[in-house]
């Protein structure tokens, strides 16, 4: 892992033993002690002055350093509330400030990335205490602690990489978007000690239900009486409105102390999603169900009812295509930095009719039709079932265009269709079904980005007039800056 260190220590160090001269003898008080009392605050506010922890802090600490400490501890914080540095205080502390032989500390997180930032503020805890710099050895990925045989170990969460640890304190990042394998791997390594603790931290995950970070709090709240698993949770009151400051301030307890307001109120849905505003900000598990993709205000604020389309327009056309059961429909994008969008067509599944399917040459002689009409530069499609279809077309003349829904292509999409409608980019017709389709859209949120999806998997609640728009948007959108000449033929586009 690189640190820009070299990969021995600087100089030998002191096998003196640090002084635990006023410490509590209670251990939950004493690591809040030996904290204050060794760690520097790194950076940020207060930056070079000793780390004064808050009472939420001290909680959190008190908690995890119980005299019966637990064998699994969560923790869920909104960002923004310091997570990072107090996870490397509490693994310095049980690197050298327990007083235990052999100790050995492991720091994980998502990412070789994220891990070295907990790295990185071991060391700089190091650095900035002239008595722990005499006593501890810095190399590029560990530390070493000679008088006690200790070390501290800094690890990307793979699995592979950690299979085989034997650790007395695991810190654990980013709580809520690490992989269940990962998760088994540090907990199953617990057992060969007589006490060990994997202390992880997070904010709500973007993968709700199907997180470790849910299952660990949903086993803590069936049974609170368990000591071997502890949890603290700091999150606004269900159903507050995102601008409530009071409910800030119940969420985030660094609010008005190193986290400011009004960094909070420049990123204030629509200017972001609300459904990440409510998970990194507030602190609260927004479920998939319930996770709106855009409201109907933010769509009506961008309707146009009186714009038409003239015929010979270049245009894009959206063409998300379903065999039954959904929908399947046209949506038109003009060519030009702030694009207007418009139904061409729909094809509805009749209510209680399951054997419905879509009629296949009736959606064809519309795609030939829309062609004739407007200047047709692209007929953006997802190929899955209408293959057939599309080469049919192709071999007509029309530009078919492969546009796969796949997640790379669909995030980066659909994050530019929300930009637009949130910064006023883009205008649409007020058909009552785009209304429909896009407000009944759900946002998922993967960790990587956010796709639209369907309540549930059969919700009779469509969406396909969205995932038409979406595609329509983003090749509109690119051949408006681009510029490229037309071609007729049918190509993939990576």
């Amino acid at each position: 892992m690189a640190s820009g260190r070299s990969g021995g220590p600087r100089k030998a160090v002191s096998n003196a033993p640090l002084s635990t001269r006023g410490l509590p003898a209670c251990e939950p008080d004493r690591a809040c002690a030996w904290i204050e009392k060794y760690c520097v605050v790194p950076k940020g506010s207060g930056a070079g002055k000793p780390l004064r922890l808050r009472q939420w802090q001290r909680d959190i600490v008190g908690t995890v350093f119980a005299e019966q400490m637990p064998r699994l501890a969560g923790i869920s914080l909104p960002r923004g509330s310091g997570k990072s540095t107090l996870l490397s205080a509490m693994a310095l502390h049980a690197f050298v400030g327990r007083g235990e032989m052999g100790a050995s500390v492991v720091c994980a997180a998502v990412d070789q990335r994220q891990a070295e930032i907990v790295f990185k503020t071991c060391v700089r805890f190091v650095e900035l205490n002239p008595q722990l710099e005499k006593r501890i050895k810095v190399y590029q990925d560990k530390l070493i602690h000679p008088a006690s045989g200790s070390e501290l170990r800094v690890y990307p969460a793979d699995p592979k990489s950690l299979e085989g640890l034997d650790f007395s304190f695991c810190v654990l990042d980013e709580f809520g978007v690490i992989s269940r394998d990962t998760f088994e791997v540090l907990a199953h390594a617990q057992g060969k000690r007589e006490q060990s603790t994997l202390a992880c931290i997070g904010t709500p995950s973007p993968m709700g239900t199907d997180s470790v970070m849910w299952s660990l709090r949903e086993a803590y709240r069936a049974n609170p009486d368990d000591t071997s698993t502890r949890w603290i949770e700091y999150a606004a009151p269900d159903g507050c409105d995102v601008d409530d400051e009071d409910a800030w301030a119940i969420a985030s307890p660094a609010l008005g102390d190193f986290l400011h307001a009004d960094a909070l109120r420049a990123l204030l849905p629509p200017k972001t999603s609300e459904n990440v505003f409510r998970r990194a900000r507030l602190g609260q598990w927004v479920l998939e169900s319930d996770a709106q993709w855009t409201t109907r205000a933010v769509w009506d604020a961008t309707c146009d009812p009186d714009r038409t389309v003239p015929d010979g327009t270049p245009i894009v056309i959206g063409f998300d295509g379903s065999w039954k059961g959904d929908c399947t429909c046209l949506v038109g994008a003009t060519i030009e930095p702030v694009p207007h969008l418009f139904v061409i067509d729909l094809w509805k599944p009749p209510a209680n009719n399951p054997d419905w399917r879509v009629p296949v040459e009736r959606v064809e002689a519309a795609i030939e039709a829309a062609c004739k009409r407007w200047d047709v530069r692209e007929v953006a499609c997802d190929p899955s079932r209408w293959q057939r279809s599309i080469s049919v077309l192709a071999g007509r003349g029309l530009s078919m265009v492969e546009f796969a829904q796949s997640p790379n292509r669909m995030i980066s999409a659909t994050k530019s269709l929300y930009d637009a409608l949130v910064d006023g980019d883009i205008t649409h017709d007020d058909n009552p079904d785009f209304a429909e389709h896009v407000t009944n859209a759900r946002a998922k949120d993967d960790g990587f980005g956010t796709q639209v999806k369907k309540v549930t998997k059969h919700s009779e609640k469509k969406i396909d007039l969205l995932v038409a728009g979406i595609m329509a948007h983003s090749r509109a959108t690119w051949l408006a800056s681009k510029k490229p000449k037309r071609a007729k033929v049918y190509r993939s586009v990576a």
